[in-house]
């Protein structure tokens, strides 16, 4: 049956209209996953083609990581909270794509905090450690990106200010700010649990602090210190598909 079918689509692709060559490729692409238990995204998902995005995106240099869906999440979640006051911020940087995004998404000039130590990940404790050998745990030292090669990165955006150091030794210099929106990418537990300890009693009424490692297998750290903060804090983490994990003020 499944052999009939990829025939009659590959007949499809080669004979027929755009869409049905398009839909073959999705086609064998979805098999492959499957049989490798894993998934793709529908190919008739709009955000995949979402122009505003997709300009945004290719203003930030390809070579550094970021994950399209996770970025289009915070994109879209920063648009909704232009109209609120407050300041920015990202703990854990990465080259800074995320950093661009919230920018760009705000298209103002509301100062925009960036703390990172630009030398990869800190020491991990024992609440990082993956629950199965299955999953590879993550070592210091690792998603290095130094300091000037971020400040390239974000040079379109001038009211972007850099804290290079340890979270959290320089979260004392922005204390008297308030935040409408704070991206923490920090992997671990301690510097998770640090950022949203600090973050969220700043956050502006309607706010929100988006964790971007609390649903991967890799960062179990991240997740808990979410969960123990949130509760600490009367709320509870909306954990979304993409990964990412969000506390609204």
């Amino acid at each position: 049956m499944q052999l009939r079918k990829l025939l009659r689509y590959g007949y499809r692709s080669l004979t027929g209209e755009p869409h049905e060559k398009r839909d073959f490729s999705f086609y064998v692409m979805n098999q492959l996953a499957k049989w490798l238990d894993m998934r793709i995204y529908n190919k008739h998902t709009n955000w995949q083609d979402d122009s505003d995005f997709l300009a945004v995106m290719r203003r930030f240099d390809p070579r550094y990581p970021r994950a399209k869906e996770r970025q289009f999440f915070l994109y879209n979640l920063a648009r909704s909270l232009r109209h609120l006051p407050g300041e920015t911020a990202e703990c854990g940087a990465l080259g800074g794509a995320s950093s661009h995004v919230i920018m760009s998404a705000f298209e103002d000039d509301r100062p925009h905090h960036i703390f990172d130590s630009f030398s990869g990940l800190s020491e991990p404790t024992e609440h990082d450690k993956p629950a199965t050998t299955a999953v590879r745990a993550l070592q210091a030292g690792e998603f290095a990106s130094p300091l000037e090669a971020t400040r390239r990165n974000l040079a379109e955006h001038p009211h972007a200010l850099f804290y290079q150091g340890w979270i959290p030794e320089r979260f004392d210099e922005v204390a008297d700010k308030q935040f409408c929106l704070v991206s923490v990418d920090v992997d671990f537990y301690e510097p998770t649990r640090d950022s949203v300890l600090f973050f969220f009693p700043r956050l502006v009424a309607g706010g929100a602090l988006v964790c971007d490692d609390y649903g991967f297998s890799t960062c179990p750290g991240a997740k808990k210190a979410m969960d123990e903060a949130a509760e600490s804090l009367g709320r509870r983490v909306i954990h979304v598909p993409t990964g990412q994990g969000l506390i609204l003020k």
